[in-house]
């Protein structure tokens, strides 16, 4: 029997350079600081992060190694220990004076899904992944913010 798969993707204009997007998503290991409640760690070439998933509901851990990376235009996470296996793709697109940051999930039940539905798993990872990619949002574009207003 093949195993269930599901895909789901999430995008969010972030008025900031993708440069900028890149370097905070792919520094998660060094400094998670700007993703609420996140705790993270790994290295070069992987990440660990352990994430709240809304009021009361717990919270996520997941291992991803990061396979392949295109300089300012994304990279890919291979989900490795979590609730979901697969890969997720970070695509990165310049969009006028920011990125639109796409995020695309290809994944199984994982090893520490526990007994949860595979769409359970999916939408708790995407409330995560949501809460942070707003939270780099929020940080990046207050920091542009004096900049944008000289501009004008």
């Amino acid at each position: 029997m093949m195993p269930v798969r599901a895909n789901a993707t999430d995008e969010l204009f972030i008025h900031a350079s993708p440069e900028a997007v890149q370097r905070r998503l792919l520094g998660l290991s060094e400094d998670a600081s700007w993703w609420p409640g996140a705790r993270a760690g790994g290295g070069y070439g992987w990440v660990t992060l352990d994430v709240p998933i809304g009021l009361h509901r717990g919270r996520m851990k997941m291992k991803a190694s990061i396979p392949s990376s295109r300089e300012w235009e994304g990279f890919t996470w291979t989900l490795e220990e979590g609730e979901l296996a697969g890969r997720a793709e970070w695509w990165l697109e310049s969009f006028k004076d920011g990125t639109i940051v796409h995020y695309f999930l290809d994944v199984e039940r994982g090893p520490g899904a526990r007994g949860r539905r595979l769409s359970t798993s999916v939408k708790r990872h995407r409330w995560a992944i949501r809460r942070g990619l707003n939270a780099l949002k929020d940080l990046l574009e207050a920091r542009g913010a004096p900049a944008r207003r000289a501009a004008r």
